[in-house]
């Protein structure tokens, strides 16, 4: 549901901030290991543990725009459900009965599919 999506969001942008702290950490090493006289197996360690860190920031960076399309959708989704449900509601008349169209009935239900349709590529695209 969009709580579980926006907890997950939350995760996946502070792995992403983790991922920033720590560029910083190693480019302050480097400079440190630059300050040293014989900084030749420094440099090596740096240069290896940037490539691992180059690996890791695509791989953020590509949740946190799978995970940012997955919570526009389910916002979508969550907003198109209360706007139907207020919408319903409020056409009730006085006896009861359903003074809606139809037609805007079946065009809000086949934008609730389709919707749903998205969210589930989304999903298994995790």
């Amino acid at each position: 549901d969009l709580a579980e999506v926006k907890a997950l969001n939350d995760k996946v942008l502070g792995f992403d901030k983790n991922c920033v702290n720590y560029l910083k950490v190693l480019t302050a090493a480097q400079a440190a290991a630059q300050k040293m006289t014989t900084h030749a197996e420094a440099d090596a360690e740096v240069a290896g543990l940037k490539t691992r860190f180059d690996a890791v920031k695509v791989v953020a960076d590509t949740w946190v725009k799978k995970v940012d399309v997955l919570v526009k959708e389910w916002v979508l989704l969550d907003n198109t459900v209360t706007e139907l449900n207020s919408w319903v509601a409020k056409d009730k008349s006085a006896e009861g009965e359903n003074q809606f169209s139809l037609e805007k009935m079946e065009s809000t239900l086949g934008e609730l599919k389709n919707i749903f349709k998205e969210k589930e590529k989304l999903v298994e695209g995790l």
